[in-house]
C-alpha cells in the first residue's frame, strides 16, 4: 500500500487532467461492468494509467469480476476524509479501482465538508491518472445523470436485443437533450457475428440521427464469446484469456479509441468537478432538480 501511495504521489505533478469516461447502459444484464473492466485493462496495456470507479450502487460488480474484496470504498473516502490513494485498490496490469460501497446513497447526502473533500480528492485523481473510468449503474437516476453529463465523453453499451436497443436509445436521448455536445460512443456487445453487430450499430446510429439530429460514434462490436462466462466464473478478466476473441478485439478497440485522443491530451480542459458542480447547481439532475452537491 505504501509503495502504491508513493507512486501515486509522484505522479501528481501530471500537467494534463485525466480524461473522464462514463460507461453506461439503458438496462442491466448487457455486460457493462465487464466491458468497463476489460476496456480499462486494455488502456493500461497500452501504457495509460487508469482509475476505474465502480458507481453501480451497492452491486460491487468490479470486485466480483476481479475476485477480490476492497478494503475501503468511495463512500468511506468521504465519511472518513481519506485520500484517493488510501482507497484505490491495486488490480491486474497496473489498474487501480475504487469500490462504490454498499451505502453509496449516503454519498448524495453529503454535508458541505464532505462535498469539499470529494471535490478535492476527485481533482487529485484527475492529476494522478490518464483516465478515470466511471462504471455507471444501469439506467438513469437523478444523480447518475450528473456524472454522465459531466464526463468528457460516454460509452453506451447495448446488445443486439430490441429491448436493450430501446433502453440504450432512451438513455442517449436523455443525455443528448441535456448536453448535445457530449461525445458519445456506442459499443455493441454479444453480437452473434459481425453482420448482426453492424446492423445493430447502423440502426442505432440512424435512429439517433433521425430523431435527435445527433451523432453517436461506433466504438466497436464485441462478439458472443464462450470464454467470457468462463472468465467470469474464474474471476479473471477475459482480456487475459488467450482464447478469448472478445479479449483480442477489446485491445484493438482501445488502441483505436486512443488514436484521436493523443493530440488533445495536452490541452487544458475544464475539470470534471467543475462541470459536475455547474450541472447539479443548475438543476442538472435527471428530473431537473437541485441536489445537495454544491449547496
Amino acid at each position: 500500500m505504501y509503495d502504491q501511495a508513493a507512486k501515486l504521489r509522484a505522479s501528481i505533478q501530471r500537467k494534463s487532467l485525466a480524461r473522464t469516461v462514463a460507461i453506461a447502459s439503458g438496462k442491466g444484464g448487457v455486460g457493462k461492468s465487464n466491458v468497463a473492466l476489460n476496456f480499462s485493462l486494455a488502456l493500461g496495456k497500452l501504457g495509460k494509467s487508469v482509475l476505474l470507479i465502480d458507481l453501480d450502487l451497492g452491486m460491487g460488480n468490479i470486485e466480483i469480476l476481479l475476485g477480490t474484496s476492497a478494503k475501503r470504498s468511495f463512500v468511506e473516502m468521504i465519511e472518513n476524509r481519506l485520500r484517493i490513494e488510501e482507497i484505490a485498490e491495486a488490480g491486474p496490469d497496473g489498474l487501480h479501482f475504487i469500490a462504490a460501497g454498499a451505502a453509496m446513497d449516503e454519498f448524495f447526502r453529503m454535508d458541505r465538508a464532505g462535498v469539499a473533500h470529494f471535490q478535492q480528492e476527485f481533482e487529485r485523481a484527475q492529476r494522478l491518472y490518464d483516465f478515470v473510468i466511471l462504471d455507471m449503474g444501469a439506467g438513469l437516476t437523478e444523480e447518475s445523470a450528473g456524472f454522465i453529463l459531466a464526463a468528457d465523453e460516454s460509452i453506451i453499451i447495448t446488445t443486439t436485443e430490441p429491448t436493450s436497443m430501446m433502453d440504450a436509445y432512451a438513455l442517449i436521448k436523455h443525455i443528448k437533450n441535456r448536453n448535445a455536445d457530449l461525445p458519445m460512443y456506442l459499443l455493441v456487445n454479444r453480437a452473434m457475428d459481425k453482420r448482426e453487430g453492424r446492423d445493430t450499430a447502423a440502426r442505432m446510429k440512424e435512429v439517433v440521427q433521425t430523431f435527435l439530429q445527433a451523432e453517436i460514434v461506433l466504438l466497436g462490436i464485441l462478439p458472443e464469446d464462450k470464454q467470457i462466462p468462463k472468465s467470469v466464473k474464474m474471476q479473471e478478466p477475459f482480456i487475459n484469456q488467450k482464447e478469448s476473441k472478445a479479449g483480442a478485439i477489446i485491445k484493438q478497440l482501445a488502441a483505436n479509441y486512443l488514436k484521436p485522443k493523443e493530440e488533445t491530451t495536452a490541452k487544458v480542459r475544464t475539470s470534471f468537478i467543475g462541470r459536475l458542480k455547474d450541472i447539479w447547481m443548475g438543476g442538472g439532475g435527471a428530473n431537473g432538480k437541485n441536489t445537495r452537491f454544491g449547496r
